[in-house]
């Protein structure tokens, strides 16, 4: 594993190439969301958001779930080893 800090926020990943392009995009979606969520459902679109990020690369594609609406806490399960 390898830990990626960007812009204050720590994200540990896998020990591949690629991460930083993925990592920088979800970063980019967290802020947006974050900083402009008024309500507790649009924070929550922060959820597929990060999905729809790591599922355009990749690197990061083959550890989300492969069926996010069977999980139980999408929350703490969008990636297979978290």
């Amino acid at each position: 594993m390898q830990r990626i800090v960007i812009d204050g926020h720590e994200w540990e990943v896998p020990n591949e190439s690629g991460w930083e392009e993925v990592l920088l995009e979800a970063n980019a979606a967290r802020e947006r969301i974050f900083r402009s969520c008024t309500t507790l459902a649009e924070c929550r679109q922060i959820v597929d958001e990060l999905y729809a990020v790591f599922n355009r690369h990749p690197v990061s594609k083959k550890y989300l779930e492969t069926n996010k609406d069977e999980v139980d806490d999408i929350l703490s399960s969008i990636f297979k080893w978290g």
